[in-house]
């Protein structure tokens, strides 16, 4: 019988090349620069180097530990040359009338929000949802949002693409399937989704789930087995190739953070309880999600910024289904014509104006706050393993991890204690 770890090993090699990528450039990270010339000479040694090993290994009857070793250095100096070489003002190039038609795009959104949302508050925040502009949107709402800890609902992100994604995909089921309409569907669907991430400014959140639909849309087509960690990793790896210092990004950190605890944690959560009302399982999966999400975004959100919101639980149970109604309502009132959207704009309009006057008057009543918190990088990193942990723990069914996960905590007690 195999292994499951060597099963699992090779169903998801984007994981382990894309993890080895990231020591690379941790080691990197934590030597310091040498000259571009130093740089080059360096980046020649170690290919030459591995070619050399490549050659004798091929020759010899060595252990498979001994060639995974090497395989292993050879993809950690990958990335420790990628992060070495990367330029700080890297940017991608492309022609002009490429930037005319999203400019073009982009000018017919704004138009259409202005002319049928005419609300400065509600038009400010629907611009803020769709496309990122925030220069109209109130302080004092921008403030409720943040300490009430649901800021990520006016930030574009893989939610507002998901919905696209979802509408999209609707639409193009339609299709007769056919080997050939199949191929002009994706396409179209990829076409459409990259449009939508340039008009939106090409966040790193949002270019992380763009990267992730294209491998989804493109694996589904050639039937290839569905392993979303691996289609993650797979994202970041290529995002890594085009600019590896985007990794210091923290919208890009806390996208693939939340995006990795819902996929490792939802189901754990949700099967947790067993409940048979459609509307509480509705409920508790929303829950689930905020709570998977928040497990594993927790540690850089304090690392970054000192500290969280008190009500992040609660409030994102609550207000996140409930702003999925506003973009849904903006997509529709997009595909709508003039003749129509004025009335579908009157009603998006006193929503968005009521959704945030509910944020405002909770806001206001309960005296949300954020708790100050500190954690370093270590403590940081003894998270996020004994996270790991847990899951393997709850996964695998098996005692160790569960004593590997004392002995953690207790040492780090200890050391706590008499430092």
């Amino acid at each position: 019988m195999q292994n499951p770890y060597v099963y699992w090993r090779a169903s998801h090699p984007l994981v382990f090349i894309t993890l080895h990528f990231l020591f690379g450039i941790f080691i990197a990270n934590a030597i310091p620069q040498i000259s571009f010339r130093g740089t080059a000479l360096l980046s020649i040694a170690i290919l030459l180097l591995e070619l050399i090993v490549m050659i004798l290994l091929s020759k010899s009857k060595l252990s498979l530990l001994i060639i995974g070793l090497f395989t292993s250095f050879c993809l950690m100096s990958w990335g420790f040359l990628i992060q070495w070489n990367a330029f700080a003002g890297y940017s991608m190039f492309m022609p002009n009338s490429f930037y005319a038609f999203i400019d073009f795009c982009r000018n017919g959104l704004i138009y259409k929000i202005n002319k049928n949302i005419i609300s400065k508050e509600a038009n400010g925040f629907a611009l803020a949802l769709l496309i990122g502009v925030k220069m109209d949107m109130n302080r004092s709402l921008v403030n409720a949002y943040t300490q009430l800890g649901i800021i990520h609902i006016i930030a574009i992100s893989g939610m507002h693409l998901d919905i696209l994604f979802k509408i999209l995909s609707k639409l193009t089921g339609l299709l007769p399937r056919k080997k050939g309409l199949k191929i002009v569907e994706i396409i179209v669907l990829l076409i459409l989704v990259w449009t939508y991430t340039f008009i939106a400014g090409s966040g790193p959140s949002i270019i992380r789930a763009s990267v992730f639909f294209s491998i989804y849309l493109l694996g589904k087509h050639f039937e290839l087995p569905n392993f979303t960690l691996n289609a993650i990793a797979g994202g970041l790896l290529l995002l890594i190739l085009v600019k590896a210092n985007g990794l210091e990004n923290i919208g890009l950190q806390l996208s693939y953070a939340a995006v990795i605890g819902i996929h490792l944690f939802y189901k754990i959560l949700y099967n947790a309880l067993d409940l048979d009302n459609p509307i509480v399982q509705f409920l508790w999966s929303n829950c689930c999600v905020s709570l998977a999400a928040q497990l594993t975004t927790f540690p850089i959100l304090v690392i970054h910024f000192h500290q969280v919101a008190a009500w992040v639980l609660v409030s994102n149970f609550i207000m996140v289904p409930l702003s999925n109604f506003i973009l849904y309502g903006l997509a529709l009132l997009l595909v709508l014509p003039m003749r129509f959207a004025m009335y579908g704009g009157c009603i998006v309009e006193k929503y968005i104006l009521f959704f945030n006057q509910l944020v405002q008057d909770w806001f206001s009543n309960t005296k949300a706050g954020t708790l100050l918190i500190t954690m370093s990088r270590l403590q940081a990193f003894l998270y996020y393993l004994i996270l790991l942990l847990v899951y393997l723990w709850i996964y695998l069914k098996k005692s160790i991890y569960l004593i590997v996960i004392m002995a953690l905590i207790t040492g780090y007690i200890f050391i706590k204690l008499f430092s």
